[in-house]
């Protein structure tokens, strides 16, 4: 096994991550729901209080169904296609969401569209990763990719609120749909499944352990 063919594996991985970081946009939603909230109050946009949170339930529901057909695309385009896509998707869908005060609009942008590409991004990177990696390493590679979309409540939150005061809800929704498209497309491009009839490295043997089974 030669060493750039090992590192491919934690260069999907780290990958991977990032991807991850960047789709934990939805935990943004409580402050963007927020600056919604002010602009209700302040009779510029015209929401019911019982829809507010409308755009963040099709997002979650989209991205839970996409998960579904993301499978077989991932089979058919491989994950950096795929992961691409779901990158493209959540930013249109964030930029179409600054562009209006309309309810509906906003289900089309960040539910709709942000979700699906949530979805397609999210289920491509874990796959790719941990198929560079024993089984004894599989729950570890996964384990990491998957951290990345806990740990974007860290950085986007505050972010986010740090936009809503400086520019305001519409400039917010325009610079993360553009920054997350621009990160996640890039990353995507690192998402790659090993060549046909790549084998695993082993694992080392700890002394005085029994191997994973």
């Amino acid at each position: 096994m030669t060493e750039p063919t090992r590192n491919k594996g934690w260069t999907v991985t780290f990958a991977g991550m990032g991807i991850n970081l960047a789709l934990g946009v939805l935990y943004a939603w409580s402050v963007v729901r927020a600056g919604i909230t002010a602009e209700v109050e302040a009779g510029a946009w015209t929401w019911a209080e019982a829809s507010l949170n409308d755009p963040y339930a099709v997002a979650v529901l989209v991205f839970a169904f996409v998960m579904i057909p993301a499978g077989r695309m991932l089979d058919k385009w491989g994950p950096r296609l795929t992961s691409s896509l779901g990158g493209l998707l959540v930013g249109v869908g964030f930029v179409v969401a600054s562009l209006s005060s309309s309810l509906a609009v906003w289900i089309l942008g960040f539910g709709v569209l942000a979700g699906a590409g949530i979805g397609l991004s999210y289920a491509a990177a874990t796959p790719a990763a941990v198929k560079w990696f024993p089984p004894s390493k599989t729950g570890l590679i996964a384990g990491l990719v998957v951290a990345g979309f806990g740990l974007a409540s860290a950085y986007i939150a505050p972010l986010a609120s740090f936009l809503l005061t400086d520019v305001g809800i519409s400039r917010t929704m325009l610079y993360l749909g553009i920054a997350f498209l621009v990160v996640v497309v890039l990353l995507s491009q690192a998402l790659k499944n090993p060549p046909a009839g790549y084998t695993p490295p082993a694992a080392k043997a700890i002394p005085g352990r029994a191997p994973v089974t």
